[in-house]
């Protein structure tokens, strides 16, 4: 291996001295003894073969491994931290023009056997940038070119995959607020466009993508249930896929996400205690958790949070004022607006302060149209007619109720009917008839709103609580 020879040779002291150390360490004789050899060339291969009392092939192996430890040495913790990444691509230029072309060529292969492990494509661009321009006089040169192309394309491909999951998660909304077919089968379509892409394109970054939007339908819009891998299994292997990912990998920040979907699994099979250590992770980074809207609908954590401390008992965490937390989110994003406002309502619901509770339900209504949007409408205005009822405001009560029943039964939305038995409750509270028929009617009521209130047509997730304590 005459490259190994001209790397060694053309090593500087500091590399050289530390490369021995290491062998000297670890007590690694005969890599120390090929090491000095090659740099002083004081023996020939067939002496060096005597004196380590080795065959020729295992002496082969041995050159090849002295070689790869090189290579290691020259981009040590290349991926320790995302520091460390940057300042070993940015060495590159210096590298090819400062060194000896063997050791620059090592340093880059290095690299390049690094970068492949984790599919970091846009960094490999400008590792094959480089080799391809060492290799111009070379055979190899058609060979790092056509590298290049190749993760050229595997780049394009990962910022494709991106940009569908941007669209599926704007739809995503748009379907949590209206309910409509029409957005189902774009959300169908999505799926099948990042599964096919997947298949062309096979990576970690776009496995990580196509498992979420596989969760996502899963668990917001019950799809896939009896077909490929169940909820538990995709974000198992997802979570397998995040550990194997280097922490200079940009999808890396992603894993929070990941714990977000899967607290929405644990939390829809009400399993409070595995759910709660994944709660507190999400909860804790809440203050940006909403800035990941392009990666996954993170916005609906807010309604969640407020049934998980409700249903466990976690009233402290729904007790802080509205006025001082701070969430950073896109002000473009309708859908996080939104419930934004229906969460701060809360708060200050559970605060007692119903007169800010009311004005916050009212600044929704008011900012924002709910024309293709019943089903959020929905949502909005029950909870409002529930506050107006703790402030007796009966005429507001009735007129905000009149508004939710007169489009039900006019347009004959037969999946809501189960929310006029809900209607029928508040009202029964409006004409106070307190006595033990009324009740039990109501309770018989409730019963047959929450039998209905599935997850396809499901309404006041966040009040739910409240009302199942009530009724």
């Amino acid at each position: 291996m005459i490259k190994l020879k001209q790397v060694i040779t053309q090593l500087n002291d500091n590399d050289f001295n530390r490369i021995n150390e290491s062998f000297k360490k670890t007590k690694a004789d005969n890599y120390s003894l090929l090491f000095q050899s090659y740099r002083s060339g004081s023996l020939s291969d067939t002496e060096i073969i005597k004196q380590l009392v080795i065959s020729s092939n295992s002496f082969y192996v041995l050159k090849s491994r002295l070689y790869d430890k090189i290579q290691e040495h020259l981009s040590v913790d290349v991926f320790s931290t995302r520091e460390n990444l940057i300042k070993q691509l940015l060495q590159v230029p210096e590298v090819c023009f400062n060194m000896p072309r063997e050791t620059a060529i090592a340093f880059l292969n290095k690299l390049e056997k690094e970068l492949l492990k984790f599919d970091l494509h846009n960094d490999l661009l400008v590792v094959y940038s480089a080799l391809k321009k060492m290799h111009l006089y070379s055979e190899k040169y058609f060979y790092y070119s056509q590298l290049f192309n190749k993760h050229t394309a595997l780049a394009l491909s990962l910022e494709k995959a991106e940009e569908i999951l941007g669209n599926f998660n704007r739809i995503l909304g748009h379907y949590n607020f209206s309910r409509s077919q029409q957005d189902l089968d774009t959300l169908r379509f999505l799926s099948n466009e990042i599964v096919n892409l997947y298949t062309l394109n096979r990576s970690h970054q776009i496995e990580i993508i196509k498992c979420f939007i596989e969760l996502q339908l899963n668990l917001f819009c019950e799809e896939n249930k009896n077909n490929g891998a169940s909820t538990a299994e995709i974000i198992q292997s997802t979570r397998k896929i995040f550990s194997q990912l280097p922490e200079t990998s940009p999808q890396k920040k992603w894993e929070i996400v990941l714990d977000y979907l899967a607290f929405e699994y644990y939390l829809s099979i009400a399993e409070y205690k595995t759910a709660l250590g994944l709660y507190e992770t999400v909860n804790d980074s809440l203050h940006t958790l909403l800035l990941y809207n392009n990666i996954c609908i993170t916005s609906k954590f807010l309604g969640s949070k407020i049934k998980f401390c409700d249903e466990t008992g976690r009233n402290e965490d729904l007790l802080e004022d509205p006025k001082i937390i701070e969430m950073l989110h896109d002000t473009e994003d309708s859908h996080a607006r939104v419930v934004i406002g229906t969460y701060t309502s809360m708060l200050h619901f559970k605060r007692k302060n119903l007169k800010e509770a009311i004005n916050c339900l009212n600044s929704v209504l008011n900012n924002f149209s709910f024309k293709d949007f019943f089903h959020e409408s929905i949502n909005i205005k029950l909870t409002l007619a529930y506050f107006y009822l703790f402030q007796k405001e009966y005429d507001l009560v009735e007129l905000t109720l009149k508004s939710v029943s007169r489009k039900i039964k006019s347009e004959q939305l037969e999946k809501y009917y189960h929310v006029l038995h809900l209607i029928k409750i508040f009202e029964s509270e409006m004409n106070k008839t307190g006595n033990a028929k009324a009740l039990a009617k109501n309770k018989d009521l409730f019963t047959l709103f929450m039998a209905n209130n599935k997850k396809g047509n499901e309404v006041l997730s966040h009040l739910i609580p409240e009302l199942k304590r009530k009724y």
